[in-house]
């Protein structure tokens, strides 16, 4: 419990007023009931020994009905209170945990599952907030009651009270000994549910594949591989808590045998009456109540702590793309063109170094082009530009000012990137695109859709821009996805646009007209198109050859043709393959 409330403490103080108050009514709540059975005593008493007359053993039970019903209002009133703070507390935890994933760089999305993510901002959020919502309520409200009811048996009966704590502290001493098997269980059921929710996304969004390859039945039985393995840590955390309450309900029944005996005897001495009963058995209730909720919070606090401390996993993770603390925002920039630098870019990744001391320059309005094999770091070279990535070593420069000095947000308007993945949100085809420039019109959106050589496809769509395009554009062809995401940063209107191999996917004829319209589209903007095709950089102004991270060759489409190395023979090798094709 600790732990959990030391790792929500920043979100949990945000609520600490509704929780004080909640706390507050419940001594109120606990000082009802420690009298109800009182007036129990009196009027059993009173009835048994006939000295009290109906009126007043009817006035006694109108006063416990009154009673009851302060006790009912106040319990409503501190259930709004606390229960209420825990779905604010649920809110910001799950918001914070949101912004930071928004926050942290691709590479940890690279080594987590969405379904696991997933699981952790939904199951485990609701874990931490049963527990510092009812749970926290329930805690309060069961210290109270145990602590008032063992003082009235102390006070009324001390011998009584002593031989009922016998069984109730051996038994709950025995609960929280089989606390940690529970936290484990819980631990075990979490990651469970993350593996399924994993399993299941990865699924779902590659149902073509699966169905392309007759696949079903494979993912079906490592599905049930994962049922089956839920199913048994659900079991072990079934067991758990059914020992548990079953030593908790063994010591009920062992501290009423006490009672009945202890009492029965000094019933039978004359040193109780009936009512000393019934009003002992009351108390002895609100006692064990405790013992057997503890046993539920036990549960639900270990669940929950496993969850804390999977949330806690993804907020302590350091952002490697931070702002600084003095943004800087160039006058520069203010216009167009903006002129782009790397200077001595090292970059490593997984202990390999995969960018070595690349220099490069593109003055303001020039394009550059950069190619090389897979694997040569051509990609990885123009996602410093957008600070996707930071170097580990030398400066990237935007308009004259190191990348890691620009607010974010400005650097990331300024610099359009069209990643080689394309993704699209379950939206229509108009808020898709909407999404880089929010309130385009129309005209706006179709005259980007033109550019990229998208607008004559609409009419082959079900209900044109406002054609729904699936889960991850699904609905759309892979050419038409990596059209509709380069019309997507032409409508952002951004004075520096990167393309980084981007027209894979479209074939010869489809990249000539959209280069075509793009070289109209790109005057007068600084350009970086990175391709390992060469007939998408023969109009550049320059073009960089990678090799194994290193800058090998560098100048225009004649000029390297005509120095006869790497550049020449990727050429030479792609024009003999496209005559074999037109053959």
């Amino acid at each position: 419990m600790f732990e959990l409330l030391r790792l929500a403490s920043p979100w949990l103080r945000r609520q600490r007023g509704p929780l004080l108050i909640g706390f507050s009514l419940q001594v109120a709540i606990v000082g009802v009931e420690l009298n109800i059975p009182l007036l129990w005593r009196r009027a059993i008493d009173g009835a048994i020994g006939r000295s009290l007359g109906v009126g007043a053993i009817v006035g006694l039970g109108a006063l416990v009905v009154v009673l009851g019903g302060m006790r009912a209002a106040l319990d409503y009133y501190v259930r709004m209170k606390v229960v209420g703070a825990s779905r604010d507390f649920e809110r910001d935890l799950r918001g914070s945990l949101f912004r930071k994933m928004l926050a942290l760089p691709s590479s940890f999305f690279g080594a987590s599952t969405v379904g696991d993510l997933v699981s952790r901002m939904t199951q485990d959020v609701e874990a931490v907030r049963m527990a510092l919502g009812p749970g926290v309520m329930y805690v309060g409200r069961a210290a109270l009651n145990m602590t008032a009811a063992a003082t009235a048996l102390l006070l009324f009966d001390p011998t009584l009270a002593l031989w009922i704590a016998v069984p109730l502290v051996v038994l709950g001493s025995a609960a929280l000994v089989l606390a940690p098997r529970l936290g484990r269980a819980s631990d075990a059921v979490q990651t469970g549910i993350g593996r399924i929710s994993a399993r299941a996304t990865e699924s779902f969004g590659g149902i073509r594949v699966l169905k392309l390859f007759a696949r079903e039945d494979l993912q079906a039985r490592r599905m049930e591989a994962l049922g089956l393995d839920y199913y048994a840590a659900q079991m072990r955390l079934a067991r758990s808590r059914g020992g548990m309450l079953g030593l908790l309900a063994l010591g009920k029944d062992a501290a009423q045998f006490v009672i009945l005996l202890v009492c029965g005897l000094h019933i039978v001495d004359g040193r109780a009456s009936f009512g000393d009963f019934v009003a002992y058995r009351s108390w002895l209730m609100q006692c064990f109540w405790p013992l057997v909720m503890f046993g539920w919070i036990i549960s639900m606090v270990q669940r929950a702590s496993a969850g804390m401390r999977r949330i806690d996993a993804i907020l302590a993770t350091p952002v490697a793309i931070a702002p600084p603390a003095r943004a800087a925002t160039p006058a520069a920039a203010d216009g167009r063109p903006i002129d782009l630098e790397w200077r001595d870019v090292v970059l490593e990744m997984g202990g390999r170094r995969v960018l070595d001391r690349v220099s490069l320059r593109v003055p303001a309005g020039t394009s550059l082009g950069i190619t090389g094999r897979t694997g040569a770091g051509k990609s990885l070279l123009a996602q410093l530009l957008p600070r996707l990535l930071d170097p580990t070593a030398g400066t990237v420069l935007v308009a004259g000012v190191d990348v890691r000095a620009w607010d974010l947000d400005e650097l990331r308007r300024r610099v359009g990137f069209v990643a080689q993945e394309p993704f699209l949100f379950s939206d229509s085809l108009r808020e898709n695109l909407r999404f880089a420039r929010p309130g385009a019109d129309d005209a706006a959106i179709r005259a980007a859709l033109r550019r990229a050589d998208l607008e004559r496809d609409l009419d082959a769509l079900p209900a044109a821009l406002d054609t729904r395009v699936g889960e991850r554009g699904v609905t759309l062809s892979g050419g038409q996805r990596q059209r509709a995401t380069v019309a997507r940063t032409l409508l952002a209107d951004p004075p520096v646009v990167v393309l980084d191999d981007c027209l894979s996917a479209v074939d010869a004829q489809t990249e000539a007209r959209i280069l075509e319209e793009l070289e109209r589209a790109l005057a007068g903007r600084t350009a970086v198109v990175v391709s390992h095709r060469i007939a998408a950089l023969r109009g550049l102004d320059r073009i960089a050859v990678l090799d194994e991270g290193r800058l090998i060759e560098l100048g225009t489409h004649d000029e390297l043709v005509a120095a006869r190395g790497a550049y020449a023979k990727l050429d030479r090798d792609q024009r003999l393959l496209a005559e074999l094709e037109a053959l």
